[in-house]
């Protein structure tokens, strides 16, 4: 698109933008019950986020999964689908679960008054939103869209601009733009026999595995670097089970700017850097591989 079409393109969708934070509020005043369903990586990220913005107390947690049935998860109980279907004239019920679509599915087709996506990051940005101009924002999208120097990028970002302020949008916009060889592209990336993987935010050592399958364990090194100590553990589990662990280093520590102590909170897959009560060591990444030789940086990290 031209400057003046782009420009022409957001001013349309900002003007579309509402508070999202106190949609949330306004919707949650209208029930008695307010229900997460899926008790995973997203609700663990989330809890914090809805505690600090919307203030109302999630009453329950809902998983088809039975072993969960009766257990506390971010200290709110979990309760059946069965359970669920009991209250469900009666309940807000946000959808917490990677792969929603059949879960919002079954909750509408079951007949529950009020089942809704959540999206963390919007809420957080109604505080934004409420402090600055339609202009600014308008102003500030468009000199990032002329950042973009390939279509890949500009229908990514695109995409995700539509999904915030385009609230008519097909709820797959994401997951059609979503890229299955998040790392390591085959049309950007092409992985020789003699690399040096440094990777950042190594969770349970997923990426590792990844690196390994597509270098068929041909490689120089790999340095692991995950700070939540809980991720640590399976990650180094993990490795101790592959063939190619005497060429892979782990550090249960986090990469920042410089050498401290942080806190963070934990979230399996999501933890946040800054946020919480538990407490990480971070160093910078010169002073941890100091001239170590590195053909390739991945980073999945929170800040």
């Amino acid at each position: 698109m031209e400057n003046i079409e782009i420009h022409n393109h957001i001013s349309a969708l900002v003007k579309q933008n509402r508070n999202y934070k106190q949609e949330i509020k306004n919707l949650i005043k209208q029930y008695e019950y307010v229900v997460f369903y899926g008790c995973g990586a997203i609700l663990h990220s989330i809890v914090d986020t809805w505690d600090k913005h919307i203030g109302r107390k999630i009453d329950y947690v809902c998983d088809s999964d039975s072993e969960k049935w009766g257990k506390k998860f971010c200290g709110f109980e979990c309760i059946s689908p069965q359970q669920l279907m009991k209250i469900k004239d009666k309940c807000a019920v946000f959808v917490t679960i990677g792969e929603f679509k059949p879960v919002l599915d079954f909750l509408k087709e079951s007949g529950v008054s009020s089942v809704n996506q959540i999206y963390k990051y919007d809420i957080i940005a109604s505080d934004y939103w409420e402090k600055h101009s339609h202009n600014e924002v308008i102003e500030k999208l468009c000199q990032s869209y002329e950042l973009m120097s390939d279509q890949k990028s500009i229908d990514v970002f695109d995409a995700i601009v539509q999904r915030v302020f385009n609230h008519n949008i097909d709820i797959d916009i994401m997951r059609n733009i979503c890229e299955k060889d998040q790392y390591f592209t085959p049309d950007i990336v092409k992985l020789s026999e003699h690399e040096s993987l440094v990777d950042i935010g190594a969770f349970n050592g997923d990426t590792v595995d990844d690196f390994i399958q597509r270098t068929n364990g041909k490689f120089d090194k790999i340095y692991s670097f995950e700070v939540d100590y809980v991720n640590f553990k399976d990650l180094k589990h993990n490795v101790s089970q592959m063939s190619e662990r005497n060429k892979i280093e782990i550090f249960n520590v986090g990469i920042w700017n410089s050498e401290c102590d942080i806190t963070y909170s934990v979230g399996e897959s999501q933890s946040t850097i800054g946020e919480g009560e538990t407490h990480g060591h971070v160093v910078p990444l010169d002073e941890a591989l100091k001239n170590k030789e590195i053909s390739f940086i991945k980073m999945d990290i929170e800040g």
